[in-house]
């Protein structure tokens, strides 16, 4: 299965995403992994499909594996892992390389705190922690992920944890991920660890036991969202990753017609409010300049 060919630590890239592989390894079924990791180096979050070239031994046929990174997005400045675990029915031909890119409108939610050490844990060399949800929205089928590296710094293995279902605002929770014990012994140290919702983000917790459906579209890092009641509004911080600065989408239920919203940027009312309404939907479009900036959306509820 040609495994030596894959003990390299190359970089190379497609504009401004990056992929480096690590050391392949053969697991205890038998099976060959070929790990890695990807880099968006740019403005814009990504989806990326790895690509590896293989031969089928019993036809001889030629045919390209597809696999996706741990993280489902990759957000501007972040890394996420990725591992191939191919069979002996095939032999490689090929590194991996990106295959797809493609953009995705989704923001990066700055609200998980992770609690962890870099070096490994037990007897199993684990990386052990736990997650906190610092903030008002509720996150489901979270997991962390992260490479292994061995004592000269190589990439030695991909690694995943646990699944969390849920995060609720205020919770912590633990979760433990575990290399293949096959190169367990070679584990020295963690690095890009991060997490991956599984399921949008889409559910602000309003206290009391109210929980309300709302909608954020957008290249931009988003802290400290949540609801005020006595206000009746939604805040948030909100730092567009284009360094010129673009759009946040928001979306809530359109609760009667006579339902209207208002749009603050920096504590002043915007001008040239982009806000439509369809009977079903109150959507807005605000334009947020580069850096941070608050932003602050009332009439929720329609509470007068």
């Amino acid at each position: 299965m040609y495994i030596g060919q894959f003990s390299f630590n190359s970089v190379y890239g497609e504009e401004n995403i990056e992929i480096s592989s690590g050391s392949s390894f053969v697991d205890s079924s038998g099976k060959l992994n070929i790990i890695g990791v990807i880099t968006n180096l740019g403005t814009t979050s990504e989806q990326v499909t790895v690509g590896l070239d293989v031969h089928k031994k019993i036809d001889g046929s030629k045919t390209t594996l597809k696999d996706t990174t741990f993280s489902k997005i990759i957000y501007p400045g972040k890394e996420s892992p990725f591992k191939f675990k191919i069979s002996g029915a095939y032999d490689v031909l090929s590194k991996p390389y990106i295959l797809q890119t493609n953009n995705v409108n989704e923001p990066y939610y700055n609200i998980i705190v992770q609690n962890y050490s870099n070096f490994p844990v037990g007897q199993n060399r684990e990386l052990i922690g736990t997650l906190k949800n610092t903030g008002s929205v509720v996150v489901q089928n979270i997991s962390v992920y992260a490479s292994v590296h061995d004592k000269n710094g190589t990439q030695i293995d991909s690694i995943q944890s646990n699944t969390i279902p849920i995060l609720n605002p205020g919770e912590v929770k633990p979760f433990s991920a575990r290399p293949d014990h096959v190169i367990v012994n070679d584990a020295n140290y963690f690095s890009c660890a991060g997490f991956d919702p599984k399921a949008p983000i889409n559910t602000l917790d309003l206290g009391n036991g109210q929980f309300l459906p709302y909608g954020l579209e957008s290249v931009a890092k988003i802290s400290n969202f949540s609801y005020d009641n006595s206000a009746d509004s939604i805040s948030f911080t909100a730092d567009h990753y284009n360094p010129l600065g673009g759009i946040v989408t928001f979306k809530i239920p359109q609760l009667d017609s006579s339902h209207d919203i208002t749009i603050f940027l920096d504590n002043l009312g915007v001008k040239d409010q982009q806000i439509s309404k369809n009977g079903k939907t109150i959507t807005s479009n605000i334009f947020v300049p580069p850096n941070e900036h608050s932003v602050k959306i009332t009439g929720i509820l329609n509470q007068s």
